[in-house]
């Protein structure tokens, strides 16, 4: 199900389960619900951190030290300008994969010029779409590393950057 266009997106870890909720309010007020474990977050981080690395004014520099002032620069930039303080809209119109959070099986992805297009998946039934553009990733990936660090499930490895990542089409199961 494509999700049309995203409006919020949220991540809250919940110790009792171990795990974080991932949750996405589209513009048409429809909401998603996913759980998602320290290795989904893991495929996650990595898939994140290639569309972000694709970046063409990152991919232009010549050296490591300059693609990662780009870098950093256009990942505080994008975080500077995302909203972190609005409270979560609790008031969806509609729950289209039901009330429950549904455990996030499959990660699929694929870069398309500047647009990073997502798909998660419960093992059963059906999942969302996504298109993330590189604002919005920047975003997500603060989302993940906050609820990561919630959680103490030290991935701050996870989140260093690789270069030489080129475009293709990824799934995970």
């Amino acid at each position: 199900m494509s999700v049309s266009g995203i409006n919020q997106l949220q991540m809250l870890y919940e110790p009792e389960e171990d795990r974080v909720v991932f949750r996405v309010n589209s513009a048409d007020k429809k909401e998603f619900r996913f759980w998602l474990t320290r290795g989904y977050m893991i495929l996650m981080i990595k898939m994140l951190r290639e569309h972000f690395d694709m970046d063409p004014d990152i991919v232009v520099q010549d050296d490591l030290i300059a693609r990662q002032a780009v870098k950093s620069f256009k990942q505080e930039q994008a975080v500077q300008d995302a909203n972190f303080k609005q409270s979560f809209n609790e008031e969806a119109k509609e729950l289209p994969l039901g009330d429950a959070a549904q455990l996030a099986f499959r990660l699929s992805y694929r870069v398309s010029e500047e647009n990073l297009h997502l798909t998660i998946q419960p093992k059963q039934d059906e999942g969302i779409n996504l298109t993330i553009n590189r604002q919005i990733n920047s975003s997500m990936m603060a989302l993940v590393q906050s609820a990561a660090k919630k959680a103490d499930w030290r991935l701050e490895s996870w989140f260093e950057s690789t270069q030489g990542s080129r475009p293709h089409q990824d799934v995970v199961n």
